[in-house]
């Protein structure tokens, strides 16, 4: 650089000392200018001031705007400076009519621009005056020749263009100060280098402010986890923040995009463990993210693209449920509470089709009185959308814009609940994107209002909202990030090989003999070494303390320190331990545990009272607080629908047609006649087609889905009466029946069974139809797996029991399995003797050793046994309530994860 480099004790007091010069000060990074702002208003209270000129601080592209204002005041033809979403749409336009273009357009816009732009930084556009190799590369330089002539025709600009347009600009266009001051520069590209130069030539004083050789303490940290390395971090910073409390701290993460969620939670836990009581009011945090998070993610936002996008097509029952719970929708706490209420309703409602359109919604709502002015604003917002004609009407950006507003009035978005510092600058940044896709029309484009919402969605996940800076005394953020900032330590988190310096490659649309020619960033290997290199060493003078750490393993990466470091900074320094040097303890806060003793009080069932069916015996058998939960808690999962039938509504289907089936059919006789008179189809048909009249519609989908489903039926009970046919003569003596009086001990339930034959010799077999897997082993043991049929067996009141079968109507395990007394005799005479139907018969002391496990389970149930004891793993693996005991969160990897079974009706 053509200029001269200071290097002042202190960053932030050298700019100081520069405004009072009357210079105007430049930063590298949005985050660092917000910080000097931040200093420039503490200085001017402590000498006093109440009132203060906004100090000319900017970042680098902020001047740069600033700039170019005052040249198209001062010039007749400067040309429009275009935004970055009108910048992308031109590029997307111009690839969608290419009729070469093997990429997708909405996906190579991004990667088109920022090419452009690199071409501009490094002052490499005269190297399009050639073909390109590869073929991409050569695609993007036709795409840039279009895009220069358009710009040329349309009096339009890029932004990375400014550089190169302002240094040529007469210097009376410019307001230009008489010293500009350069703050937390890396590096320069060629374009800053030759703007800077030109203004210096035009007088400007230049001086950049780069900190001086500091003797830092350095530590080296080694952890075993990510997990471990944040933890011991976070408790590092609330033991600095103790000792020190009017110190800064910055944390250095180069992976923070990735990382952040966990290394939120481990600085929660330290410095802020009241924000995990949801009845104490928010806090300020002690620690702030640079890094922002998309706008669409913020709720506010997303519920008003949802109301949006529900206006035009059918929303998914998760969006549904996010909606109706986020409280946008509710005008009071009770509203809010009747609309959770509604959620859980809607969800535990059987559905093919698991969408559900705005008006079907409205609809709905009109049944439920509290509800009703919620429904009067859903009515509106849809007679607001017939009366704009908003479905088949194609409109510019800046119409749809506004009418965007019109119907989020109409519901009353976002909603009457006070809004909070985090909302309210969401909504201002929202209300900034509606501007700019205003901005679109620029070339007279005109959209459908699915493509405006898909355009609006698509910039909204893209723009990426940050929080103003609150100025915590931790800062989390990335290493470029850090840029003109001073701290009193710093910890550098993931300084290893994989993360340090960071990954990168070339740029995929430009030639790499192009980028090797202007040294644009990662054209060789040596690049990202180097960059890495200057921003640690401007670390290291940044602070008076810096620790650095790596985490030996992450899932099934290892990693090793990174070579930069341990070669050039921490050659001598010696590994610690991080759960040594900073053992976790007390948070830092006040407050208390509350410690409640756990006094073994018995809360026995009333023995007057069913508990319901078998399941309650299967829970306390899996876990006696599953059991527990459920039947005591009335505790229920959350019923979320996929597409089409659940495995248990298609269990409980199938249920349905033998039900009706065997009403027709009463004896293994009349089944043998149907079969060889040709009447089973017919039977078989009208006993599927009546069960399946409640999913009967004139949605295709629906039609088509069921018709496959009724094939589907067909052939498994086709598959399953081929079983029946081949066994000895019996009677159907009974279909669902309820069994009356049960009772396992002092326990009552309610039994169902599906079928009870009669045989020839006067005994009788239990039948239970599977549609999933089971074998008679489940129902052995103290704690059987499946103890429903030993239930109906011991208990049932069945008399002259002879057996009970599993009736397995599965593909490719279609048969029967269980036990019975004589296999041959009273099943089927060709069964081979190597069957356990056959050499596993059922007993008078089988029935015993079901009964003790059935009465001690229920003993258990009926004194109140709730321990959180699973059976096994699998039992937490598939628990429907994991989160009332949150066993599995301490026992369970994701490696330990299985397919998890069919259920059964």
């Amino acid at each position: 650089m053509a200029h001269e480099s200071e290097s002042p004790a202190n960053w932030l007091d050298g700019a100081l000392h520069a405004l009072t010069r009357g210079a105007a000060v430049v930063t590298a990074s949005q985050r660092a200018a917000r910080a000097l702002r931040l200093h420039h208003a503490r200085s001017q209270r402590v000498a006093g001031h109440r009132f203060w000129p906004s100090p000319p601080i900017y970042d680098w592209t902020s001047w740069l705007r600033d700039l170019w204002q005052s040249y198209a005041f001062a010039t007749l033809d400067a040309p429009l400076l275009l935004s970055p979403l009108q910048e992308r749409a031109l590029w997307g336009r111009i690839q969608r009519t290419d009729a070469n273009s093997l990429l997708s357009p909405d996906s190579a816009a991004a990667l088109a621009m920022e090419a452009w732009s690199l071409l501009s930084a490094f002052s490499a556009h005269p190297a399009r005056s050639r073909s390109w190799e590869p073929a991409d590369a050569e695609q993007f330089r036709l795409w840039a020749q279009t895009f220069e002539r358009e710009c040329a025709a349309q009096g339009w600009i890029s932004l990375s263009q400014l550089e190169a347009r302002l240094a040529g600009a007469p210097p009376a266009a410019l307001a230009l100060p008489l010293e500009l001051c350069l703050i937390g520069f890396d590096r320069f590209t060629p374009a800053q280098t030759e703007f800077l130069a030109s203004l210096r030539a035009r007088g400007v004083v230049i001086a950049e402010l780069v900190p001086g050789p500091r003797q830092s303490l350095r530590r080296w940290i080694v952890a075993g986890s990510p997990r471990e390395e944040f933890t011991a971090c976070a408790a590092w910073a609330r033991q600095f923040l103790m000792d020190r409390p009017d110190s800064r701290i910055g944390i250095i993460a180069p992976a923070v995009r990735s990382s952040r969620g966990e290394i939120e939670r481990a600085f929660r836990r330290a410095l802020l463990p009241s924000a995990d009581d949801i009845r104490r009011p928010s806090s300020v945090s002690p620690f702030e993210f640079s890094l922002g998070q998309p706008l669409s993610d913020v709720p506010a936002v997303r519920a008003a693209l949802l109301l949006l996008r529900w206006t035009a097509v059918p929303l998914r029952e998760e969006e549904i449920s996010w909606l109706l719970l986020s409280g946008f929708l509710a005008d009071t706490a009770t509203h809010h509470l009747l609309l959770a209420r509604r959620d859980v309703d809607r969800c535990n409602t059987s559905a093919l089709v698991p969408k559900c359109s705005l008006s079907s919604f409205r609809t709905a709502l009109n049944g439920v009185f509290a509800l009703r002015p919620l429904a009067d604003r859903l009515g509106a917002l849809l007679q607001t959308v017939e009366a704009n004609r908003i479905p088949d009407q194609p409109r510019p950006p800046s119409s749809w814009t506004e009418l965007v507003q019109l119907l989020l009035d109409q519901i009353r978005w976002p909603g009457e609940r006070p809004s909070d510092s985090v909302q309210f600058q969401a909504l201002q940044c929202w209300q900034r994107l509606l501007d700019d896709v205003a901005l679109l029309d620029f070339d007279g484009s005109v959209l459908a209002f699915a493509e405006f919402l898909d355009l609006l969605e698509l910039h909204a996940r893209e723009t990426i909202f940050a929080l103003e800076s609150a100025d915590a005394p931790v800062q989390i953020l990335g290493p470029l990030e850090s840029a003109g900032q001073e701290f009193d330590a710093i910890w550098f988190l993931s300084a290893d090989d994989a993360h340090w310096p960071p990954p990168g490659g070339p740029h995929p649309l430009l030639p790499l003999a192009v980028q090797r020619q202007f040294g644009m960033p990662h054209a060789t290997s040596v690049d990202p070494w180097n960059l890495a290199l200057l921003v640690t060493t401007r670390l290291l003078r940044s602070a008076p303390e810096a620790i650095f750490s790596y985490a030996q393993h992450d899932d099934d990466a290892e990693f090793r320190p990174s070579p930069l470091l341990s070669a050039l900074f921490l050659r001598d320094a010696q590994l610690q331990s991080a759960v040594e040097s900073f053992p976790v303890s007390e948070p830092l806060c006040d407050a208390r545990l509350e410690i409640i003793p756990d006094a073994a009080v018995s809360l026995p069932w009333p023995t007057g009272r069913s508990a319901g069916g078998a399941d309650v015996l299967k829970r306390q058998a899996a876990c006696p607080f599953q059991s527990f939960a459920a039947n005591r808690l009335r505790a229920e999962p959350l019923d979320t629908r996929d597409w089409g039938l659940e495995p248990s509504d298609k269990g409980k289907l199938l249920h349905e047609v033998l039900q009706q089936f065997f009403t027709h059919i009463r004896s293994h006789g009349e089944l043998v006649t149907a079969k060889a008179t040709h009447q089973l189809d017919a039977l078989l048909d009208r006993c599927i087609d009546s069960v399946l009249v409640p999913y009967s519609s004139s949605d295709p989908w629906q039609r088509a889905y069921i018709a496959a489903e009724k094939r589907r039926l067909r052939f498994r009970i086709d598959e399953w009466l081929a079983c029946e046919v081949r066994r000895l003569p019996f009677t159907v003596e009974a279909t669902e029946r309820k069994l009356s009086g049960v009772r396992v001990g002092d326990l009552l339930l309610n039994l169902r069974a599906d079928r009870i034959d009669l045989l020839s010799d006067g005994s009788r077999l239990l039948i239970d139809y599977k549609t999933g897997r089971i074998s008679p082993a489940a129902w052995s043991g103290d704690r059987p797996d499946e103890p429903q049929l030993p239930l109906y067996a011991v208990c049932g009141n069945v008399e002259n029991l002879s057996g009970i079968l599993l009736a397995k109507i599965r593909a490719g395990e279609t048969g029967f399995d269980g036990r019975v007394r004589d296999a041959r005799a009273q099943l089927s005479g060709d069964l081979s003797q190597k069957k356990k139907l056959v050499s596993d018969p059922f007993t008078d002391s089988m029935r015993d050793q079901w009964t003790r496990a059935l009465l001690a389970l229920a003993q258990e149930f009926l004194d109140g046994e709730s321990s959180v004891s699973p059976r096994e793993l699998e039992v937490c693996r598939n628990c429907p309530l994991p989160a009332l005991c949150r066993k599995a969160e301490r026992n369970l990897s994701p490696a330990d994860q299985e397919n998890e079974e069919e259920p059964d009706a």
